[in-house]
């Protein structure tokens, strides 16, 4: 009986002490509260979870949060947005999070659709939100133009949409250029764009329909929209084959990267894929693509070879011995957690104004770059409190898959093209490799290829110039605008959107364009006509807002397909957003009052169009 008993008293004793080993350990004392939201049924919600509790366990390990004579320990609460199904789920996730679970602050969001309304429902509360998933510019647009409610919101990564497309064009030149080095092949190369449909992608496809051929001086074979939940795309990549193509631009952020990848192997489509391809980041797309993703390329924040910081290595260790996989972007909840600790330490309190006032401040080596949030007046993109981007700062990398390695291969010094480029030189990079089934395709071609080189495409001697749209018609697919108020109707590309953060002023009556981006088409109207004179153009567009406008033509009079006269001319501004801008002006005067329709754009970014700008302002129809 007695060994019965010792044994028994043996066993509680091993139990008591064995459980409080296998349960995490409540926290003692004062927590500060930090809410991760995400999709964590899927990859990118579960690194954004992954990350926070490296994170939290790090800083509370090193003795936690000090606040003035306060010491917090990290508290993370996880919050299952089901962003990539449910926009509602999302909006309503955000709202528990603040309203029931009391978090103090939050990190994490994925999809754009989904952080927009998280995002308004965090100002609402005055609630710190650092965004660490969605790249829409037009999320940080709001902090410019509306400051005092949306100072709360910051990104910490990735860096915004206009700058992910400057990276897939830069890792495209490097691919372009190795396969002509390897080739031989001396004609334009030929870019399919395959952006999943989802809001966050539209401006993307847009700009990169702009600058393949005039910043890669290659050709767009077309542009797939597949659904972000389609399993197969048998039939886009038959006809991404039929166009002639040699590399894919993949634009997806979601689960429908395997299936895309998957298809593009399993058929063999002579054409590399470089792009982005979020679930190519991670170590499970090998098997899961079944080895047919080899030589997958994707914009990324990690490698296994790929040193951006002195940071770098320690965490990705860290990351794959916690979860077997390389992190994905979504996994800068770890650095988002770091600096919004620093902040807080810094402010003394967890008040929302004096936290914001010091992450202001921010410069902090993280885990991919130095880091420093863009001003509230010198974001380059009207972009404050986003990520600042460049060499010196947050560069982004490229990753590829090469015979089950996920490796690191750009920025790649000796394939830059720009100055400041050439100087990014991370330690480990290795050199991207052209998919065997392209390069076998294109040695061909170039067997037979003439010995001279390809010569700028001009028309033939004699060759007319296409003949201009039949009266009544585009030469773009279109969408009309019409004002019922002052009875006209303009026509602009379908694939614009109504862009209402450009009505800034009482005389704006409507502006459509590219999502988040350039060009676009606005229309005015003024009470008191303007004279059609330099003096008058300028005060006009100084009257709206805008900075040193000045005309870059004559002012031309003509008469409109109604008999209305008209004027004409191309005129340069810094809009009252603070970009140089190109734009090509229609006025008319009806009725004592003045309408003016006209394009504009930012050079550096989408270049001038005059052709198209006069035949979207000339669309111009009164009743």
């Amino acid at each position: 009986m007695k060994k019965v008993i010792f044994l028994l008293f043996t066993c509680l004793l091993l139990t008591a002490l064995v459980i409080p080993a296998c349960v995490p350990t409540e926290q003692k004392g004062p927590t500060m509260k930090i809410g991760v939201i995400g999709p964590m049924e899927y990859i990118q919600g579960k690194h954004h979870w992954a990350g926070a509790e490296m994170a939290r366990d790090e800083i509370n390990a090193a003795g936690g949060v000090k606040v003035g004579d306060v010491t917090y320990m990290i508290q993370l609460i996880k919050a299952d947005s089901n962003e990539i199904n449910s926009i509602t789920d999302a909006a309503s996730a955000m709202e528990k999070l603040i309203s029931v679970d009391k978090a103090d602050f939050v990190v994490g969001g994925f999809r754009t659709e989904a952080v927009f309304p998280m995002q308004e429902t965090a100002m609402d509360s005055k609630k710190i939100f650092l965004n660490c998933g969605a790249a829409t510019l037009a999320l940080n647009t709001p902090v410019k133009t509306n400051y005092d409610r949306y100072k709360y919101y910051f990104r910490n990564t990735p860096f915004c949409s206009t700058y992910l497309v400057q990276n897939t064009v830069y890792e495209i030149a490097m691919a372009g250029a190795i396969l002509k080095e390897d080739t031989g092949i001396n004609r334009k190369l030929r870019v399919a764009i395959c952006a999943e449909g989802a809001q966050w992608a539209d401006s993307m496809v847009q700009i990169m329909n702009t600058w393949v051929p005039s910043k890669l001086g290659m050709e767009v074979s077309g542009i797939w929209r597949p659904s972000p939940t389609a399993t197969e795309l048998t039939a886009e990549m038959h006809a991404i084959e039929s166009a002639n193509t040699d590399i894919i631009c993949p634009i997806i952020s979601g689960p429908l990267g395997i299936p895309y990848a998957r298809s593009w192997g399993e058929l063999k489509v002579p054409a590399a894929s470089v792009g982005i391809n979020v679930e190519a980041q991670q170590r499970p797309f090998w098997d899961v693509t079944k080895g047919f993703g080899n030589y997958e390329t994707s914009l990324s924040s990690y490698s296994t070879n790929m040193q951006p910081t002195v940071k770098t290595k320690p965490f990705v260790d860290a990351f794959i011995a916690k979860m077997d996989d390389v992190p994905t972007y979504t996994a800068g909840t770890y650095d988002a957690i770091y600096i919004l600790k620093e902040a807080v330490e810094r402010a003394g309190t967890f008040d929302s104004d004096a936290v914001v006032t010091e992450l202001e401040k921010t410069d902090f080596i993280t885990t991919v770059s130095r880091f420093v949030y863009t001003g509230v007046d010198n974001a380059p993109l009207n972009n404050p409190h986003d990520v600042t981007y460049g060499p010196g700062y947050a560069t982004g990398i490229a990753v590829q898959w090469q015979d089950g390695q996920l490796l690191g291969i750009w920025p790649n010094a000796d394939y830059a093209t720009e100055e400041d480029w050439k100087a990014v030189d991370y330690p480990g990079v290795a050199k991207w490799m052209a998919p065997p089934v392209l390069v076998d395709k294109l040695k061909a071609e170039a067997a037979t290829q003439p010995a001279a080189p390809e010569t700028p495409a001009v028309p033939p001697a004699g060759e007319q110039p296409a003949a201009p749209p039949a009266a009544g018609a585009t030469s773009y697919p279109a969408a009309t605008y019409t004002n019922d108020k002052y009875g006209f109707s303009i026509q602009y590309p379908k694939d614009w959107v109504e862009r209402p953060e450009l009505i800034t002023t009482p005389f704006h009556l409507a502006a459509f364009g590219v999502s988040g981006f350039v060009p676009g088409v606005i229309a005015v109207e003024f009470d008191t006509p303007y004279p059609e004179t330099k003096e008058g153009v300028v005060q006009s567009y100084t009257d709206m807002k805008n900075q040193s406008p000045k005309l870059l033509s004559d002012i031309k009079e003509e008469t409109l397909a109604d008999g209305t006269k008209g004027y004409t001319y191309k005129a340069y501004y810094i809009s009252a957003s603070g970009y140089e801008s190109t734009a090509y002006v229609l006025d008319t005067v009806r009725d004592g009052k003045q309408f003016r329709v006209y394009t504009f754009t930012i050079d550096s970014f989408a270049p001038y169009d005059e052709k198209l700008s006069s035949e979207i302002v000339h669309t111009l129809t009164f009743k």
